[in-house]
């Protein structure tokens, strides 16, 4: 049956992270060194002592998350000739899928996620603002709850994440109306320790300075099949990508949507890379019967080593 690697966004951030795998791993340790080369500063001692606000940073979270995630996949390549069929990544996670797909080296994508990650934060600085997750709601409720309370404040759907699991963005006083909003209509808000609005109009600035960025950057076609967080649909086409890069910054992302274009296909089989669940949590909700797999540490690799290979 098809099969699937996916990979976790900035929200699976984690002082310490990766310690064991940096541990017994020279590769682990290199790719975050190399990261902290872009960056200016010491990268992997952010991951394993933190402070965690430093970390949690999205200039750092980012390239740390992503810097993890693509050495954890590459140690199991290393390990195994098993490819995936489909690829996909949550919102940051979506650079590593595209490394993973081909489409992009990894020296280019690690540049653009420091660059992400440093054009973000600065947005949210210049335009603050909060996210909560709304849960037990239906997506179209969630979506009227959005545009009743943006007579508040702006505020948007950000994460399509699973049936019954939207994660909204945009000002604080407009997610703290959605959040009381979702409350009469029977569901539940929990607010996010996030640093802004991803996924919002607040962090527009962000998505146009990238899209320069994107221009030149080298994208080849995948080649497995990728699934694109601003649609939820397969995206072979360069330039098609490029531009649904540029566009995820502010656009929703359709997990849910992602999942069922996977599912339909049916796949199986989900690998995530990287420190935590989150994913494959996900996965549990969508597809309880679904295989999954985690890469975060060296004994799970070697368990998905002995599964897939």
């Amino acid at each position: 049956m098809p099969f699937a690697f996916i990979f976790p966004g900035q929200g699976s951030a984690e002082v310490g992270m990766g310690r064991a795998m940096a541990d017994a791993f020279p590769e682990v340790r290199e790719r975050l060194a190399a990261v902290s080369d872009l960056l200016g500063r010491n990268l992997l001692d952010i991951a394993l002592n933190g402070p965690a606000e430093t970390l949690v940073a999205t200039e750092n979270a980012q390239p740390a998350i992503f810097a993890l995630s693509a050495a954890c996949m590459d140690l199991f390549r290393k390990g195994s000739d098993v490819a995936p069929d489909w690829t996909a990544g949550h919102s940051l996670g979506e650079y590593t899928a595209l490394y993973c797909a081909g489409s992009l080296d990894y020296d280019a994508a690690a540049r653009l996620v420091c660059r992400r990650g440093e054009f973000i934060a600065e947005a949210c600085v210049e335009n603050p603002g909060t996210m909560a997750a709304v849960l037990k709601l239906a997506d179209g409720d969630v979506e009227e709850i959005c545009k009743k309370a943006s007579d508040v404040g702006p505020v948007v759907p950000a994460n399509f994440n699973t049936p019954g699991q939207v994660v909204v963005s945009g000002s604080e006083k407009g997610v703290a109306e959605a959040s009381r909003l979702a409350g009469e209509r029977g569901g539940r808000a929990i607010p996010l320790k996030v640093s802004g609005a991803f996924h919002s109009p607040l962090v527009t600035e962000a998505s146009e300075r990238m899209r320069e960025v994107l221009a030149d950057a080298t994208i080849e076609p995948p080649i497995c099949m990728f699934v694109a967080n601003a649609s939820g649909k397969a995206a072979s086409q360069p330039e098609v990508i490029r531009d649904l890069l540029y566009k995820q910054i502010t656009r929703p992302v359709f997990w849910t949507h992602t999942m069922d274009r996977m599912l339909a296909d049916g796949v199986d089989t989900f690998v995530e890379f990287g420190h935590g669940t989150v994913l494959t949590g996900m996965v549990k909700k969508m597809a309880p019967g679904a295989r999954r797999l985690n890469v975060g540490d060296p004994e799970n690799l070697e368990n998905a080593l002995k599964e897939l290979s």
